[in-house]
Protein backbone atom coordinates (compact mmCIF):
# COMPACT_ATOMS: atom_id res chain seq x y z
CA UNK A 1 0.00 0.00 0.00
CA UNK A 2 1.51 3.28 -1.05
CA UNK A 3 2.45 6.15 1.64
CA UNK A 4 1.12 9.16 2.18
CA UNK A 5 3.98 11.78 2.50
CA UNK A 6 3.50 12.61 5.48
CA UNK A 7 3.84 8.88 6.52
CA UNK A 8 7.32 8.76 4.33
CA UNK A 9 8.61 11.65 6.15
CA UNK A 10 7.83 10.45 10.22
CA UNK A 11 9.60 7.39 8.73
CA UNK A 12 12.30 9.07 7.10
CA UNK A 13 12.88 10.49 10.46
CA UNK A 14 13.26 7.80 12.85
CA UNK A 15 15.02 5.95 10.49
CA UNK A 16 17.94 8.88 10.56
CA UNK A 17 17.78 9.29 14.28
CA UNK A 18 18.58 5.66 14.85
CA UNK A 19 21.18 5.02 12.33
CA UNK A 20 23.81 6.41 14.17
CA UNK A 21 22.56 4.42 17.86
CA UNK A 22 22.69 1.42 15.90
CA UNK A 23 26.59 2.60 13.95
CA UNK A 24 27.76 3.69 17.73
CA UNK A 25 26.67 0.03 18.67
CA UNK A 26 28.03 -1.92 16.12
CA UNK A 27 31.64 0.04 17.00
CA UNK A 28 31.14 -0.69 20.48
CA UNK A 29 31.14 -4.29 20.01
CA UNK A 30 33.55 -4.91 17.41
CA UNK A 31 36.18 -2.30 19.38
CA UNK A 32 35.54 -3.58 22.76
CA UNK A 33 37.48 -6.97 22.25
CA UNK A 34 40.46 -4.77 20.93
CA UNK A 35 40.93 -2.72 24.21
CA UNK A 36 40.77 -5.98 26.32
CA UNK A 37 43.45 -7.65 24.40
CA UNK A 38 46.82 -7.89 25.02
CA UNK A 39 49.87 -8.58 22.65
CA UNK A 40 52.00 -11.74 22.41
CA UNK A 41 54.54 -12.14 24.38
CA UNK A 42 58.14 -11.94 23.46
CA UNK A 43 60.66 -14.18 22.87
CA UNK A 44 63.63 -12.12 24.93
CA UNK A 45 67.25 -13.53 25.57
CA UNK A 46 68.05 -12.86 29.67
CA UNK A 47 70.95 -13.24 31.52
CA UNK A 48 71.35 -13.55 35.40
CA UNK A 49 73.59 -11.64 37.65
CA UNK A 50 76.20 -13.42 39.43
CA UNK A 51 78.48 -11.22 41.26
CA UNK A 52 82.55 -12.16 40.43
CA UNK A 53 85.40 -10.50 40.15
CA UNK A 54 86.28 -8.42 37.17
CA UNK A 55 89.69 -6.97 35.93
CA UNK A 56 89.83 -3.19 35.89
CA UNK A 57 91.54 -1.12 33.59
CA UNK A 58 92.23 2.33 33.14
CA UNK A 59 93.39 3.79 29.92
CA UNK A 60 94.73 7.23 29.14
CA UNK A 61 96.04 9.32 26.68
CA UNK A 62 100.36 9.60 26.17
CA UNK A 63 103.10 10.50 24.03
CA UNK A 64 106.08 8.73 23.70
CA UNK A 65 109.51 10.51 24.62
CA UNK A 66 113.05 8.88 24.66
CA UNK A 67 114.79 7.60 27.62
CA UNK A 68 117.56 9.45 27.49
CA UNK A 69 118.28 12.43 24.75
CA UNK A 70 121.32 14.82 24.57
CA UNK A 71 122.61 17.02 22.70
CA UNK A 72 126.06 16.74 20.86
CA UNK A 73 128.61 19.70 20.74
CA UNK A 74 131.77 19.77 20.01
CA UNK A 75 134.42 20.60 22.82
CA UNK A 76 136.88 22.52 20.80
CA UNK A 77 136.80 24.78 18.32
CA UNK A 78 137.67 24.25 14.57
CA UNK A 79 136.35 22.84 10.91
CA UNK A 80 134.29 20.28 10.63
CA UNK A 81 136.61 17.45 8.29
CA UNK A 82 134.23 14.49 7.84
CA UNK A 83 130.79 13.48 9.10
CA UNK A 84 130.96 9.76 10.08
CA UNK A 85 127.92 8.30 10.58
CA UNK A 86 124.25 8.31 8.51
CA UNK A 87 122.07 10.59 9.65
CA UNK A 88 118.95 8.30 11.29
CA UNK A 89 121.15 5.62 11.59
CA UNK A 90 121.72 3.54 15.16
CA UNK A 91 125.46 3.93 16.37
CA UNK A 92 126.90 2.59 19.80
CA UNK A 93 128.43 4.61 22.67
CA UNK A 94 132.07 5.77 21.70
CA UNK A 95 131.26 5.48 18.07
CA UNK A 96 132.81 8.45 16.16
CA UNK A 97 130.16 11.06 14.81
CA UNK A 98 132.22 13.95 13.63
CA UNK A 99 136.17 14.63 12.71
CA UNK A 100 137.62 17.91 12.57
CA UNK A 101 140.76 19.36 11.59
CA UNK A 102 143.62 17.43 13.14
CA UNK A 103 146.46 19.52 11.91
CA UNK A 104 146.50 23.27 14.59
CA UNK A 105 145.92 20.68 17.53
CA UNK A 106 148.79 18.47 16.78
CA UNK A 107 151.08 21.82 16.18
CA UNK A 108 149.83 22.30 19.81
CA UNK A 109 150.75 19.13 21.23
CA UNK A 110 154.48 19.09 19.73
CA UNK A 111 155.00 23.04 21.20
CA UNK A 112 153.44 21.46 24.32
CA UNK A 113 156.33 18.40 24.46
CA UNK A 114 159.17 20.73 23.26
CA UNK A 115 158.27 22.86 26.02
CA UNK A 116 158.01 19.96 29.00
CA UNK A 117 161.19 18.95 27.47
CA UNK A 118 163.12 22.36 28.06
CA UNK A 119 161.37 22.21 31.41
CA UNK A 120 162.79 18.93 32.44
CA UNK A 121 166.06 19.98 31.38
CA UNK A 122 166.44 22.98 33.54
CA UNK A 123 165.26 20.81 36.64
CA UNK A 124 168.56 18.20 35.81
CA UNK A 125 170.21 20.90 35.83
CA UNK A 126 168.93 22.43 39.20
CA UNK A 127 169.10 18.80 40.35
CA UNK A 128 173.45 19.25 39.22
CA UNK A 129 173.42 22.32 40.93
CA UNK A 130 172.19 21.44 44.38
CA UNK A 131 174.28 18.18 44.44
CA UNK A 132 177.24 20.34 43.27
CA UNK A 133 177.02 22.42 46.54
CA UNK A 134 175.97 20.62 49.28
CA UNK A 135 179.68 19.29 49.99
CA UNK A 136 181.21 22.75 49.49
CA UNK A 137 178.83 23.93 52.14
CA UNK A 138 180.57 21.49 54.28
CA UNK A 139 183.65 22.51 54.01
CA UNK A 140 182.85 26.59 54.27
CA UNK A 141 183.63 26.69 50.59
CA UNK A 142 180.06 28.48 49.97
CA UNK A 143 177.65 29.73 51.75
CA UNK A 144 174.41 28.15 53.08
CA UNK A 145 172.77 31.00 51.18
CA UNK A 146 174.00 29.45 48.09
CA UNK A 147 172.78 26.05 48.74
CA UNK A 148 169.43 27.35 49.27
CA UNK A 149 168.89 29.47 46.24
CA UNK A 150 169.78 26.49 44.13
CA UNK A 151 167.58 24.62 46.30
CA UNK A 152 164.67 27.11 45.51
CA UNK A 153 165.61 26.84 41.90
CA UNK A 154 165.17 23.25 42.14
CA UNK A 155 161.62 23.67 43.12
CA UNK A 156 160.66 26.47 40.91
CA UNK A 157 161.86 24.64 37.53
CA UNK A 158 159.84 21.58 39.25
CA UNK A 159 156.97 23.73 39.45
CA UNK A 160 157.32 24.55 35.65
CA UNK A 161 157.70 20.54 34.39
CA UNK A 162 154.80 19.95 36.51
CA UNK A 163 152.56 22.98 34.20
CA UNK A 164 154.48 21.59 31.30
CA UNK A 165 152.74 18.22 32.04
CA UNK A 166 149.64 20.14 32.26
CA UNK A 167 149.89 22.10 29.45
CA UNK A 168 150.62 18.47 26.97
CA UNK A 169 147.87 16.78 28.50
CA UNK A 170 145.40 19.59 27.39
CA UNK A 171 147.15 19.52 24.04
CA UNK A 172 146.66 15.74 23.69
CA UNK A 173 143.01 16.03 25.07
CA UNK A 174 142.30 19.06 22.76
CA UNK A 175 143.52 16.57 19.95
CA UNK A 176 141.03 14.00 21.19
CA UNK A 177 138.29 15.88 21.11
CA UNK A 178 138.33 16.51 17.34
CA UNK A 179 136.89 13.20 17.14
CA UNK A 180 133.50 13.96 18.68
CA UNK A 181 131.92 10.09 19.55
CA UNK A 182 128.93 9.10 21.04
CA UNK A 183 128.14 9.72 24.67
CA UNK A 184 125.21 7.21 24.51
CA UNK A 185 124.13 4.68 22.41
CA UNK A 186 120.99 5.54 20.49
CA UNK A 187 119.18 6.77 17.07
CA UNK A 188 120.51 9.51 15.56
CA UNK A 189 119.04 12.99 14.05
CA UNK A 190 119.52 14.81 11.42
CA UNK A 191 123.21 16.67 11.13
CA UNK A 192 122.31 20.16 12.18
CA UNK A 193 126.23 21.12 11.28
CA UNK A 194 127.90 20.11 7.62
CA UNK A 195 131.60 19.28 6.80
CA UNK A 196 133.73 22.53 6.29
CA UNK A 197 131.60 24.73 9.00
CA UNK A 198 133.63 26.43 11.98
CA UNK A 199 132.27 25.15 15.23
CA UNK A 200 133.13 25.92 18.78
CA UNK A 201 131.67 24.71 22.34
CA UNK A 202 129.28 27.96 22.24
CA UNK A 203 128.15 27.71 18.38
CA UNK A 204 125.57 25.13 18.54
CA UNK A 205 124.74 21.28 19.03
CA UNK A 206 125.86 19.21 15.89
CA UNK A 207 123.09 16.96 16.07
CA UNK A 208 120.69 15.41 18.70
CA UNK A 209 121.06 11.58 19.89
CA UNK A 210 117.72 9.78 21.64
CA UNK A 211 118.25 6.57 23.00
CA UNK A 212 114.60 4.45 22.50
CA UNK A 213 115.49 1.45 24.28
CA UNK A 214 113.97 1.65 26.93
CA UNK A 215 111.30 4.12 25.98
CA UNK A 216 109.65 6.38 28.05
CA UNK A 217 105.68 7.06 28.14
CA UNK A 218 104.37 10.19 29.60
CA UNK A 219 100.09 10.44 30.49
CA UNK A 220 98.23 12.54 33.02
CA UNK A 221 95.25 11.34 35.38
CA UNK A 222 93.05 14.05 36.09
CA UNK A 223 92.30 15.00 39.90
CA UNK A 224 88.80 13.94 39.67
CA UNK A 225 89.84 10.53 38.39
CA UNK A 226 92.56 10.13 41.00
CA UNK A 227 90.08 10.93 43.56
CA UNK A 228 87.29 8.54 42.03
CA UNK A 229 90.04 5.81 42.35
CA UNK A 230 91.26 6.87 45.62
CA UNK A 231 87.35 6.73 46.62
CA UNK A 232 87.00 3.61 45.41
CA UNK A 233 90.04 1.99 47.28
CA UNK A 234 88.69 2.88 50.55
CA UNK A 235 85.02 1.97 50.16
CA UNK A 236 86.45 -1.59 48.74
CA UNK A 237 85.30 -1.28 45.04
CA UNK A 238 88.37 -1.68 43.60
CA UNK A 239 91.91 -3.23 44.68
CA UNK A 240 94.91 -2.23 42.64
CA UNK A 241 98.76 -4.43 42.82
CA UNK A 242 101.86 -3.10 44.31
CA UNK A 243 103.67 -0.57 41.86
CA UNK A 244 106.10 -3.69 40.51
CA UNK A 245 103.08 -5.96 39.79
CA UNK A 246 101.34 -3.16 37.85
CA UNK A 247 100.85 -4.06 33.58
CA UNK A 248 101.37 -1.12 31.43
CA UNK A 249 100.80 -1.64 27.83
CA UNK A 250 100.05 0.76 25.11
CA UNK A 251 97.91 1.33 22.20
CA UNK A 252 99.48 2.30 18.39
CA UNK A 253 96.98 4.75 16.27
CA UNK A 254 96.11 1.44 13.97
CA UNK A 255 94.52 0.30 16.76
CA UNK A 256 97.01 -2.69 17.64
CA UNK A 257 98.15 -3.32 20.75
CA UNK A 258 102.34 -2.90 21.14
CA UNK A 259 103.45 -6.62 22.47
CA UNK A 260 105.14 -5.44 24.96
CA UNK A 261 104.06 -4.33 28.27
CA UNK A 262 106.29 -1.67 30.93
CA UNK A 263 105.87 -0.62 34.57
CA UNK A 264 105.32 2.51 36.41
CA UNK A 265 108.05 4.23 37.58
CA UNK A 266 107.46 7.55 38.44
CA UNK A 267 104.36 9.17 39.91
CA UNK A 268 104.37 12.87 40.60
CA UNK A 269 103.44 13.99 44.11
CA UNK A 270 101.62 17.05 42.98
CA UNK A 271 99.33 18.29 39.78
CA UNK A 272 100.32 19.98 36.90
CA UNK A 273 99.65 23.99 37.69
CA UNK A 274 98.78 24.60 34.11
CA UNK A 275 96.58 20.99 33.51
CA UNK A 276 95.62 20.49 36.98
CA UNK A 277 96.99 16.69 36.52
CA UNK A 278 98.92 13.89 37.96
CA UNK A 279 102.06 13.09 35.82
CA UNK A 280 102.65 9.67 35.59
CA UNK A 281 105.80 8.10 33.87
CA UNK A 282 105.76 4.48 32.44
CA UNK A 283 108.97 2.41 30.76
CA UNK A 284 108.50 -0.29 27.85
CA UNK A 285 111.20 -2.02 26.46
CA UNK A 286 111.67 -1.55 23.06
CA UNK A 287 114.21 -3.66 21.30
CA UNK A 288 113.40 -3.55 17.52
CA UNK A 289 112.51 0.61 17.46
CA UNK A 290 108.88 0.47 16.90
CA UNK A 291 108.34 2.90 19.34
CA UNK A 292 109.00 6.14 18.39
CA UNK A 293 109.05 9.43 20.26
CA UNK A 294 106.24 11.90 19.45
CA UNK A 295 104.17 9.06 19.26
CA UNK A 296 100.84 9.54 20.88
CA UNK A 297 99.45 6.72 21.80
CA UNK A 298 96.46 5.04 24.52
CA UNK A 299 97.81 3.79 27.83
CA UNK A 300 96.20 1.00 29.52
CA UNK A 301 97.34 0.36 33.18
CA UNK A 302 96.24 -2.69 34.26
CA UNK A 303 96.46 -5.39 37.49
CA UNK A 304 93.66 -4.33 39.54
CA UNK A 305 90.67 -5.65 40.22
CA UNK A 306 86.65 -4.93 40.89
CA UNK A 307 85.39 -7.67 43.31
CA UNK A 308 82.22 -8.47 43.39
CA UNK A 309 80.84 -6.69 40.67
CA UNK A 310 77.89 -6.97 38.58
CA UNK A 311 78.42 -6.70 34.59
CA UNK A 312 75.78 -6.82 31.64
CA UNK A 313 76.49 -7.04 27.90
CA UNK A 314 77.04 -3.92 26.54
CA UNK A 315 73.96 -4.05 24.15
CA UNK A 316 71.08 -4.48 27.05
CA UNK A 317 71.80 -1.12 28.31
CA UNK A 318 69.12 1.07 26.69
CA UNK A 319 69.25 5.41 27.11
CA UNK A 320 66.40 7.49 26.97
CA UNK A 321 65.85 11.11 28.33
CA UNK A 322 66.06 10.29 31.89
CA UNK A 323 69.74 8.05 31.52
CA UNK A 324 70.33 4.65 31.35
CA UNK A 325 68.17 1.49 31.99
CA UNK A 326 67.80 -2.09 31.40
CA UNK A 327 64.68 -4.17 31.27
CA UNK A 328 64.39 -7.11 33.92
CA UNK A 329 62.13 -9.92 33.97
CA UNK A 330 59.36 -8.40 36.69
CA UNK A 331 55.79 -11.02 37.23
CA UNK A 332 52.92 -10.01 36.19
CA UNK A 333 48.77 -10.51 36.49
CA UNK A 334 48.49 -14.56 36.79
CA UNK A 335 52.21 -14.84 36.90
CA UNK A 336 53.10 -13.89 33.69
CA UNK A 337 56.84 -12.45 33.00
CA UNK A 338 56.93 -8.84 32.27
CA UNK A 339 59.27 -6.39 30.74
CA UNK A 340 60.46 -3.59 33.75
CA UNK A 341 62.86 -1.01 32.97
CA UNK A 342 64.95 -0.48 36.01
CA UNK A 343 67.70 2.60 35.92
CA UNK A 344 71.17 2.14 36.17
CA UNK A 345 74.20 3.65 37.00
CA UNK A 346 77.10 2.27 34.73
CA UNK A 347 80.52 1.93 35.55
CA UNK A 348 84.23 1.30 33.44
CA UNK A 349 83.65 -1.20 30.24
CA UNK A 350 85.63 -4.38 30.18
CA UNK A 351 86.62 -6.10 27.56
CA UNK A 352 86.35 -9.49 26.10
CA UNK A 353 89.88 -10.12 26.27
CA UNK A 354 90.38 -9.57 29.77
CA UNK A 355 87.55 -11.41 30.75
CA UNK A 356 87.29 -14.64 28.14
CA UNK A 357 83.59 -13.60 27.18
CA UNK A 358 82.34 -12.77 23.64
CA UNK A 359 81.27 -8.79 24.21
CA UNK A 360 82.50 -6.16 25.96
CA UNK A 361 80.14 -6.16 29.46
CA UNK A 362 79.30 -2.59 31.65
CA UNK A 363 79.98 -2.85 35.22
CA UNK A 364 77.03 -1.78 37.02
CA UNK A 365 77.16 0.33 40.30
CA UNK A 366 73.94 1.19 40.95
CA UNK A 367 70.33 -0.01 40.32
CA UNK A 368 70.58 -4.03 40.14
CA UNK A 369 70.99 -7.13 42.19
CA UNK A 370 72.40 -10.30 42.19
CA UNK A 371 69.57 -12.75 40.77
CA UNK A 372 68.50 -10.18 38.49
CA UNK A 373 67.42 -11.41 35.16
CA UNK A 374 68.85 -9.11 32.75
CA UNK A 375 67.03 -8.69 28.71
CA UNK A 376 70.30 -8.72 26.31
CA UNK A 377 67.88 -9.61 22.95
CA UNK A 378 64.74 -8.71 21.72
CA UNK A 379 65.11 -5.26 23.48
CA UNK A 380 63.43 -3.91 19.88
CA UNK A 381 60.08 -5.99 20.83
CA UNK A 382 59.37 -4.51 24.12
CA UNK A 383 57.36 -1.74 22.85
CA UNK A 384 56.37 -0.64 26.50
CA UNK A 385 56.75 -0.95 29.98
CA UNK A 386 54.80 -4.20 31.70
CA UNK A 387 55.07 -5.80 28.35
CA UNK A 388 54.53 -9.85 28.23
CA UNK A 389 57.45 -11.68 27.09
CA UNK A 390 58.62 -15.32 27.21
CA UNK A 391 62.38 -15.09 28.73
CA UNK A 392 64.81 -17.63 27.17
CA UNK A 393 68.06 -17.80 29.01
CA UNK A 394 71.63 -17.28 27.30
CA UNK A 395 73.00 -20.78 28.55
CA UNK A 396 69.77 -22.62 27.22
CA UNK A 397 69.55 -20.41 24.10
CA UNK A 398 73.50 -21.36 23.10
CA UNK A 399 73.03 -25.11 24.01
CA UNK A 400 70.62 -25.11 21.54
CA UNK A 401 72.18 -23.19 18.92
CA UNK A 402 74.59 -26.15 17.86
CA UNK A 403 71.68 -28.88 17.81
CA UNK A 404 69.49 -26.10 15.80
CA UNK A 405 72.44 -25.98 13.33
CA UNK A 406 73.29 -29.65 13.00
CA UNK A 407 69.63 -30.39 12.22
CA UNK A 408 69.35 -27.92 9.70
CA UNK A 409 72.86 -29.20 7.71
CA UNK A 410 72.38 -31.84 4.93
CA UNK A 411 72.49 -35.77 5.34
CA UNK A 412 75.59 -37.15 4.29
CA UNK A 413 75.50 -38.98 1.04
CA UNK A 414 72.34 -37.15 -0.63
Amino acid sequence: MPMNPRNRAIFTCLALGLLPLMLAGCGESESQPAANAMPAAQQVTVVALQPRDLPARFEYIGRLEASREVEIRPRVTGLIEKRLFEEGSQVQAGQPLFQLDRAPFVARKRAAQAALAEANARLIQAHREVKRLTPLVKSLSVSQRDLDDARSARDLYRAGVAAAEAELAQAQLDLDYTEVTAPISGRTGRALEVEGALISPTSGPLLKLAQIDPIYVRFSVAENQQLEIERQLAEGALKLPPPQQTQVEVQLADGSIYPLTGQVDFSDYRTDRQTGAYDRRATLPNPDGRLSPGQFVRVHIQGGIIPHALAVPQRAVQEDAKGKFVYVVGKGDKGVSIAQPRPIEVGPWVEPDQTGDTERLWVIRSGLNAGDQVVIEGTARIFFPGMPIQPEPLEAKAAAEPTTAAQAQPGEGH
